[in-house]
């Protein structure tokens, strides 16, 4: 899978572009759900809200087929997390070259962190040095740079390459869909994701969380419309 600049910020605005008019309702498109949220600029809640209507809307279920799978009328964000680490419908990814379009990342609540959900809109874009050079580095480890949609009341980061659809003229509006990036960061030789970053533009490394610090998981849906 070709990941060098597939997905930058050219491709998000040819995505925005999509309407629901252009794209079955059911089909399981979860991305393109995804982006229709995004584009229609619909109400969904944040985090784990945001990714339950898109599947929901992908999958094209009844509120009584999708409580016959999922057991709630909505996932927050740590029972999507729960959900692919026990394998409930989802099958976990954790290698940076299985990351696709249209799978979920979900960050379990911890302390007084409630945790987060996004849609995977993209392949991860390598932005290793000397290609780019986005700090902190770590040794020994590679950077992607993750295509995502998701509702949340917090910036993902902002510049030219790498933009939150959320800040217009220099504005950043809360807690609407949007289109962003995370940052994730692999193992260089095996290709398994170590940790997750915010947004690809910040500097500091206390907002790099590994496994321990911040359990995160990505999954992917077995089940289909």
């Amino acid at each position: 899978m070709n990941k060098l600049g597939l997905f930058g910020a050219a491709a998000v605005a040819t995505a925005l572009c999509f309407s629901s008019d252009a794209r079955a309702t059911g089909d399981g498109d979860v991305s393109g759900a995804a982006l229709d949220l995004v584009v229609a600029g619909t109400n969904t809640g944040n985090g784990g809200s945001f990714v339950t209507k898109a599947v929901k809307d992908a999958l094209g279920w009844s509120s009584s087929e999708w409580l016959y799978y999922f057991s709630y009328s909505t996932l927050s964000a740590d029972r999507w997390y729960d959900a692919i680490v026990a394998g409930t419908n989802l099958v976990e990814v954790d290698n940076i070259n299985d990351v696709d379009a249209g799978q979920i990342l979900a960050i379990d609540a911890t302390g007084s962190y409630g945790g987060h959900a996004v849609v995977i809109i993209g392949e991860p874009i390598d932005i290793t040095p000397p290609s780019h050079f986005y700090t902190p580095y770590r040794t020994g480890q590679k950077q992607w740079a993750l295509p995502i949609a998701d509702s949340t009341g917090s910036e993902h980061g902002q510049n030219a390459s790498f933009p939150d659809s959320r800040r217009v003229n220099g504005v950043f509006t809360a807690n609407i869909p949007g289109t962003a990036f995370l940052r994730l960061y692999s193992d260089e030789a095996t290709g398994e994701i170590l940790s997750y970053s915010w947004s690809v533009t910040s500097t500091n490394e206390a907002n790099v969380f590994d496994q321990s610090e911040r359990p995160f998981a990505i999954g992917e849906l077995t089940v289909s419309p």
